[in-house]
């Protein structure tokens, strides 16, 4: 199956009154522009509900239906629907039966065979879903981190380069593609004079002139830039459907004028649709891609 791209969204009765309608979404670029408060957090969460159907997190956002499609040679046009109603405790089973129900596709071909396969959703707030594995001196996003780089078995940095012992045909590859994103992150990095490499024990450090400084150690800043550039160079050029919301909180401002080409640079095969108040993400160049929150809201 090939990952198509998300072309129209439609959302009715956001929160109980408002309908969206976003049509012609952009193949590679989507930048969602708004006020707080204006509902751009909101409407992303409902796309990644949708499309990896989180049926207890479309419980909990407060909207009537919504209509996500895409089209990609061939793929279908999904519906999703959330039906609303008021329910006690005994009730919840019954309401998960219905919602799992409401997955259906308008042509009757199964959900699981159509729709969008690659999609990565990256909230400036992420919280590991496992919050007993917290140490107490160490943040949500380090964990996160560490996690996508180090940990084995989870499509980690750590497996893509085992990938290479595992099959040598890939080796060149795998070698070629880690060294274009050291250089792009030593490029982002450079004005703090920090260079990231893998040491003797396989990690990933940053060096200066005088010190080795480890992960932990970077600034939060820095920690959610890695995060967003590893998480994109393991889709490996992949089709996929990025959602970002305001990925521009601790971000330095010459890293947000830089993130859009940054990310295609690393992935030029992912749709963005990214959620943000910061002219700084679109100022340099991708202006035609912006939408306006408020424009979206039909009668």
């Amino acid at each position: 199956m090939t990952t198509s791209y998300i072309k129209r969204i439609e959302i009715s009765k956001l929160w109980g009154k408002h309908n969206i309608v976003w049509d012609n979404l952009n193949p590679d670029v989507n930048i969602l522009v708004g006020i707080n408060g204006s509902g751009k957090s909101t409407l992303l969460k409902i796309i990644y509900a949708a499309i990896c159907r989180d049926e207890k997190s479309i419980s909990n956002l407060n909207f009537k239906n919504a209509r996500i499609e895409n089209q990609n040679n061939w793929h279908n046009i999904e519906t999703i629907s959330r039906k609303k109603k008021k329910f006690t405790e005994g009730d919840i089973n019954d309401l998960n039966n219905e919602i799992s129900e409401d997955f259906k596709l308008i042509s009757g071909v199964g959900y699981e065979n159509e729709f969008i396969e690659r999609y990565e959703f990256i909230s400036t707030f992420d919280v590991p879903t496992n919050r007993s594995k917290l140490k107490s001196d160490e943040s949500p996003l380090m964990l996160e981190l560490r996690n996508l780089i180090l940990q084995t078995g989870t499509n980690s940095f750590n497996d893509y380069r085992l990938s290479a012992t595992i099959s040598p045909e890939k080796a060149v590859d795998v070698s070629n593609r880690i060294n274009k994103l050291f250089v792009r992150i030593n490029s982002l990095f450079s004005n703090t004079h920090k260079t990231i490499e893998i040491d003797a024990t396989n990690n990933i450090v940053f060096r200066t002139e005088s010190d080795t400084i480890q992960l932990e150690q970077l600034s939060s800043g820095e920690k959610q830039l890695l995060l967003i550039l590893f998480k994109v160079f393991l889709m490996d050029e992949k089709p996929y459907v990025l959602l970002m919301d305001e990925p521009e909180i601790s971000l330095h401002i010459s890293w947000q004028q830089s993130l859009i080409e940054t990310i295609r640079t690393l992935n030029p095969n992912c749709q963005l649709i990214i959620a943000t108040h910061s002219p700084s993400i679109f100022g340099k160049g991708w202006g035609d891609k912006v939408t306006f929150m408020e424009k979206l809201f039909v009668n």
